[in-house]
């Protein structure tokens, strides 16, 4: 448990840098779609060689798997990451952040429309905490109206 932690923490700043990275990038005047298209491509060569160091060859894999990974890279990668650069040029980090936090929430309410799976009491529990503390820290984030006069 204390390894996931751990990476979990990991993943946690290094999703913080990433917005802030791609943040200031865009405030330097990259456009939000050269960054999409500077990120992506530097990931994608990046691990490029990912399946020969486990012993595998992407070269002999079924067709399906190739279909899969276009769907992949369009649905989530660039519309939905390509989203998130958009909206951290023109919102805070913190808010994008926090706004991110409730794909967890929706992908069950999903899983219930869709796929008839209804969440256990857990999870409703996980998902009230969860959306108790967005809202709580959206509200902190806001500053009082002045009074008039």
């Amino acid at each position: 448990p204390l390894l996931g932690d751990g990476l979990a923490l990991l993943g946690a700043w290094s999703f913080s840098g990433y917005l802030l990275l791609g943040r200031e990038a865009q405030r330097r005047g990259l456009g939000t779609w050269s960054l999409v298209a500077v990120t992506y491509a530097t990931a994608a060569l990046v691990l490029l060689p990912a399946p020969w160091l486990v012993g595998s060859s992407p070269l002999n894999w079924p067709a399906g798997v190739y279909l899969c990974a276009v769907l992949l890279a369009v649905g989530p990668q660039v519309i939905g990451h390509g989203t998130i650069h958009w909206a951290v040029r023109w919102i805070s980090p913190t808010l994008v952040a926090l706004a991110i936090l409730l794909e967890p929430v929706l992908a069950s309410l999903l899983g219930y429309l869709v796929f008839a799976e209804a969440p256990g009491a857990l999870v409703f529990l996980g998902a009230a905490v969860l959306l108790t503390g967005v809202a709580l820290a959206i509200r902190g984030g806001q500053t009082p109206e002045e009074p008039p006069g």
